[in-house]
């Protein structure tokens, strides 16, 4: 009875087999294969699915494709692997050579936002000068993805998230104190314009009403005296 049910269990196990087989290329598409020089450069990820706010890095396996595909090890002393998202100002994160796989290397960093990123490899490869560019997307390497839609029963914002709200909410208090101050010190100009001009007011009808007052109160010629002739 129990070797009916092996032999009929056999089967399915040989086509569990094939469909990890038919995934396997599959799960190679989460990453991006280029030719660099002499060198075989597979980039991505180094966890699928890539998710913000958990710990990830950029991973790269380099191996030399005419030397029976011998990996290339000791590139975590010649070569600088830098990140950069959303079109930013890239980063500079350290290669580790990954214990038990010789020629792979991780750049250990965590995304903390979802979508495109751009990892990039520069320095030698056994002497040769590399400047490699890889950006996720398709037909490329995953992006990342965002933690939302996993999060049950309620969405809870990331730290990040928190902290980037918070710090446009006082940019924004920023912004309208110092819109606040300004009108403020545009108002103190506008009175201290006023009153000057006030005074200036004040002051000419005070000089136009002295000179009024000399006109008035100064003598005129004086009379010439009458001469009678017998």
């Amino acid at each position: 009875m129990r070797l009916f049910t092996l032999r009929r269990g056999l089967p399915s196990l040989g086509l569990a087999i094939l469909l990890l087989l038919a995934l396997g290329p599959g799960a190679a598409l989460a990453h991006e294969r280029r030719s660099v020089g002499p060198y075989s450069f597979l980039v991505g990820f180094n966890n699928e699915p890539a998710m913000e706010g958990q710990p990830n890095g950029a991973q790269l396996t380099v191996t030399a494709p005419d030397d029976n595909n011998r990996p290339v090890e000791g590139l975590q002393n010649s070569l600088t692997a830098t990140v950069a998202y959303g079109g930013g100002q890239p980063k500079a994160f350290p290669l580790r050579a990954v214990f038990g796989k010789p020629g792979q290397y991780v750049a250990d960093f965590i995304p903390t936002r979802a979508g495109s990123y751009i990892f990039t490899y520069t320095g030698t490869v056994e002497g040769q000068t590399v400047n490699e560019r890889f950006e996720s997307g398709p037909g490329r390497f995953n992006d990342v993805d965002s933690i939302a839609p996993l999060q049950f029963p309620e969405q809870i914002p990331l730290a990040n998230d928190a902290a980037r709200t918070a710090r446009d909410a006082a940019d924004q208090a920023g912004a309208a104190q110092a819109a606040v101050a300004s009108a403020r010190q545009l108002a103190i100009a506008g009175l201290g314009v006023g009153v000057f001009g006030v005074l200036v007011a004040v002051a000419t009808l005070g000089l136009l009403f002295s000179r009024t007052h000399q006109v008035a109160v100064s003598p005129g010629p004086a009379a010439r005296p009458t001469v009678e002739t017998p």
